[in-house]
């Protein structure tokens, strides 16, 4: 008779059972925490979003920026997993529910877009948070946020969390009307969908045409760029071209066009 196959062996944990990897995460990252969360609510939102409301001891004590994120041990396979950073959505404090959003397109999909389209009430996964350097900026007299869906859940979040009086000019790609999401805001808000209608992400210059021609409200403003790594590039040069400098720009690259993200969570810069 054939051997049986080995199992994989379990990974090694800290003494309170982290994983090695996860310990060594905390160690290194400042003012994080983890949190092991079970979902609680799976749905579609839109044909390109998927919305995941999970529950965890912790959240309680969570405190985070409107656009700063979570990293998230997304499980791939059995015994494999790869880490992915999804912005919080929205924190119901008390009842310690946290909201996240993941952008899902079918075929071809990575691990966290798979995941996230698989997700199910009772499903568990480990998180690190809150990450992230990009939140609204002090003293802007406006705020300009351009990204594709990749970037709503981060520019709804901020833009949500504008006080009354502020102004705020965004533009975001998506696939097609039917990717439209309704907006909850106190600012003085212009928001302009621009629909792919077909075409490939990541491949136009819808945003980059957006940024350059916009009329640009007086006084100092700062620009929130998100997306995929080429066109982020491509809307803060066009926006350095209107005279706009380094500190008013805060770029932040999701992705890469045809290169799948390393297990980190981040994009492969190009060489």
């Amino acid at each position: 008779m054939p051997e049986p196959e080995a199992s994989a062996p379990p990974p090694a944990t800290d003494p309170r059972g982290r994983s090695l990897e996860t310990s060594a995460l905390l160690e290194r990252l400042p003012d994080v925490s983890a949190y092991d969360l079970t979902v609680v609510e799976a749905e579609t939102v839109t044909p390109s979003m998927r919305r995941l409301r999970f529950t965890g001891d912790g959240l309680d004590r969570l405190e985070f920026q409107p656009g700063q994120d979570l990293m998230v041990a997304v499980p791939e396979g059995p015994s494999e997993h790869f880490r992915r950073r999804y912005t919080i959505r929205r924190l119901e404090r008390e009842e310690r529910l946290v909201e996240l959003q993941v952008v899902v397109h079918g075929e071809g999909d990575g691990p966290g877009a798979r995941w996230a389209a698989g997700a199910r009430p009772g499903d568990r996964v480990e998180a690190i948070g809150p990450r992230g350097k990009i939140t609204l900026a002090d003293g802007a007299d406006w705020h300009l946020f351009a990204g594709d869906e990749s970037a709503l859940p981060a520019t709804f979040a901020m833009v949500e969390a504008l006080p009354a009086g502020a102004t705020a000019l965004v533009f975001l790609e998506i696939p097609a009307p039917d990717d439209e999401q309704p907006l909850d805001h106190r600012c003085d808000l212009v928001l302009t969908w621009l629909h792919r209608e077909g075409a490939a992400p990541g491949a136009g210059t819808r945003l980059v045409d957006a940024v350059t021609a916009v009329e640009l409200p007086p006084g100092h403003g700062h620009a929130y760029l998100a997306g995929e790594l080429r066109t982020v590039a491509a809307m803060r040069r066009a926006l350095e071209g209107r005279g706009l400098a380094p500190d008013q720009l805060s770029p932040k690259p999701y992705w890469r066009l045809g290169v799948a993200n390393a297990a980190h969570g981040e994009p492969l810069r190009p060489d």
